[in-house]
């Protein structure tokens, strides 16, 4: 298994603008299949999850509309995460699957994720599978929206990718308590923390 991570120092990409939500899994999906052995682009999956998604491209573009200004059209089309994952897929020359889910899983997306990757790799549809997950810190609406979920969000922007391939055994998340706190838990992590407690755990380094 091969980890990544990107904050919010990620580079931005052309044509994607005022959020760091598709920056983040830009980078982390490079960095991921950069530290790879190439592989066919046929047979490579992505799949990203969020409990929020973008929520910095929703309120910047529902705040304009609200205050009579014209609306930016990239904003538009960066409101879904199929976008950062179609840009991904021309970068890499994945042809593979390309899917995006959202889950509000108190435990955090970590489970889904592996669950969706262990599908694809047992059914044939691919040989290798990117795993992104990615989570902004929360402002008021996505603060509210957490809430009401019974989520945490992270305390910083974050994306964190895993390479699965068919040959290795899909990873067992470490013990991790069902039903966090209500406030942010003191490693800051939210929603992501079984994914970078599974990235520690293969770089052999402390969460």
């Amino acid at each position: 298994m091969i980890t990544a991570m990107s904050d919010a120092s990620a580079p931005p990409v052309p044509g994607f603008v005022e959020s760091t939500f598709s920056p983040l899994v830009h980078a982390a999906v490079h960095r991921c299949l950069g530290a790879a052995p190439p592989g066919d682009g046929a047979r490579t999956a992505i799949v990203l999850a969020s409990t929020v998604g973008d929520a910095t491209t929703l309120d910047t573009g529902s705040r304009s509309l609200v205050a009579g200004q014209a609306h930016q059209p990239l904003l538009f089309m960066q409101s879904t995460a199929n976008a950062i994952l179609g840009r991904l897929a021309v970068d890499l020359a994945v042809t593979g699957p390309l899917l995006s889910l959202s889950t509000a899983v108190p435990g955090g997306i970590a489970g889904e994720l592996l669950t969706t990757g262990a599908l694809l790799l047992e059914t044939g549809e691919a040989d290798r599978v990117v795993l992104v997950g990615v989570e902004l810190a929360a402002g008021d609406r996505a603060a509210a929206a957490h809430r009401a979920l019974g989520t945490v969000p992270p305390a910083e922007d974050l994306a964190v990718a895993l390479l699965l391939d068919r040959d290795d055994p899909v990873p067992h998340l470490p013990e991790l308590p069902a039903h966090p706190p209500p406030a942010a838990p003191p490693d800051g992590y939210g929603t992501l923390r079984g994914l970078v407690a599974l990235a520690a755990r293969n770089q052999g380094t402390p969460p």
